[in-house]
């Protein structure tokens, strides 16, 4: 399964390397618990709580919220 689409940071990367979203604007809560290369990691590594970034992701193995970042775009606040 894939899906592309903004995100909220609720928590930042944490030592394990995940980061919580909230799926904007329905509230749905996901984890990034795998990146598909150091750049993307890196990005979203330095993201606050509160920023607003566009994902494209692909389910992280059978859990049902923990997913893979495959790229990361950062959205400008309007």
């Amino acid at each position: 399964m894939e899906r592309t689409g903004k995100y909220t940071v609720v928590r930042a990367c944490n030592d394990h390397g995940a980061i919580t979203l909230r799926e904007y604007p329905r509230n749905g809560t996901l984890y990034i618990v795998e990146y598909d290369d150091p750049d993307v990691e890196a990005e979203l590594s330095s993201l606050d709580a509160g920023s607003v970034v566009e994902l494209d992701l692909r389910r992280a193995g059978r859990r049902g919220n923990a997913w893979c970042a495959e790229s990361a775009r950062p959205v400008d606040p309007a």
